[in-house]
């Protein structure tokens, strides 16, 4: 084989340097690489909560920014939760997962997945009933909080069925109720689309939206295969993705002793 002339050399010099340092930091961080732009760094404290303020019923955020939220309802679930985690980590973006307290059991590890990915986690009642009771609320926040740690400060009411009642029992257990602005009809139905869902998102998205999909209750492919073009299609308008809290400028809780 030829040797590189003095040249080329240098040129092979600079990502050798750059290997070693990824090397160094790897074994820095336990063999794990750092977290990609919009994610928790596994190495910084993880939130164990949010904190409820402002309007106790909200559909959408602020309107000035060009911010946005994907929610994904009704999980989690071994085949949908996982995939969506997947193409959600190679764009490098968060979102809120209204979880469904009956599902937890046998999927905890995907909650902490979620948490430690920076998504946030939020209270979709225990059984998905219209209107739920306090209890179901109470239930499905006890179970999130014992898988992960973490205490959801938002509620997404089955079926969107809201009403003042509803909304009190919510804020009684310190959350606001989360409804949303951006329907992609991807639970409208068995076997939706993904053109279906991707032209509703994209053609009824604004600042401040939040966007309603599913990794659960129900036949999601179509979600599947509309998510990577919905991301590609926000990052060319300039949409930058956030949580619902983050959306809403509501307080993280700190894990305990940080700062």
């Amino acid at each position: 084989m030829r040797k590189p002339s003095p040249a080329n050399r240098r040129f092979l010099i600079v990502p050798a340097v750059f290997g070693a340092l990824w090397v160094a930091a790897l074994i820095l961080t336990g063999g794990r690489a750092p977290a990609s732009s919009g994610h928790a760094s596994v190495t910084e404290p993880l939130p164990t909560g949010c904190v409820a303020k402002g309007s106790r019923l909200r559909d959408h955020g602020p309107r000035q920014k060009r911010t946005v939220a994907l929610t994904f309802d009704g999980g989690p679930t071994k085949y949908y939760t996982p995939r969506v985690l997947r193409k959600l980590g190679r764009a490098g973006v968060p979102a809120t997962f209204f979880i469904r307290g009956q599902f937890i059991h046998g999927h905890a590890g995907l909650l902490r997945q979620e948490i430690r990915a920076g998504h946030e986690l939020a209270n979709h009642s225990f059984s998905h009933p219209h209107f739920p009771s306090s209890q179901e609320l109470k239930k499905t926040n006890r179970l999130i909080r014992g898988a992960t740690g973490f205490k959801p400060c938002l509620f997404r009411p089955p079926y969107g069925s809201v009403d003042s009642a509803l909304v009190r029992r919510s804020w009684r257990e310190g959350m606001l109720t989360i409804t949303w602005d951006v329907d992609s009809w991807d639970s409208l139905y068995e076997h939706v689309s993904a053109s279906t869902v991707y032209s509703r998102v994209v053609g009824n998205v604004r600042p401040g939206s939040i966007i309603l999909m599913h990794d659960g209750e129900g036949s999601h492919q179509g979600t599947l295969k509309a998510l990577d073009p919905i991301l590609r299609y926000l990052r060319k308008k300039h949409y930058r993705l956030v949580t619902v809290s983050k959306l809403l400028g509501l307080r993280m809780l700190p894990a305990s002793g940080s700062q």
